[in-house]
């Protein structure tokens, strides 16, 4: 396999458009990144413990209340339609 048509799969399989112009192009860049990639491979990491979090501070979190944020009913009066306290919506998937 060819690193131009590789570059084809990886652009479909992401859903990407890319011009045929911009193919070598985009090749050339992906080469690059790769490269940078294997440049990381030889650091040497001994001795080094793996890190979670490069902070050291702690997260400050919110309480964990259950509280009614909002009035349902409220809500459902802005729905075209609705059933059992949900909004309905045309079905988009067969």
């Amino acid at each position: 396999m060819t690193q131009t048509t590789t570059v084809r799969d990886v652009a479909e399989l992401a859903r990407l458009t890319i011009a045929d112009d911009d193919v070598d192009k985009v090749t050339q860049e992906f080469n690059q990144t790769l490269a940078l990639f294997d440049a990381l491979t030889t650091v040497d990491t001994d001795g080094i413990a793996p890190m979670v979090n490069p902070c050291a501070e702690s997260q400050p979190l919110r309480s964990d209340e259950v509280k009614t944020l909002v009035n349902r009913e409220a809500l459902m009066q802005n729905a075209p339609a609705s059933e059992q306290h949900y909004f309905l919506v045309p079905r988009v998937i067969d």
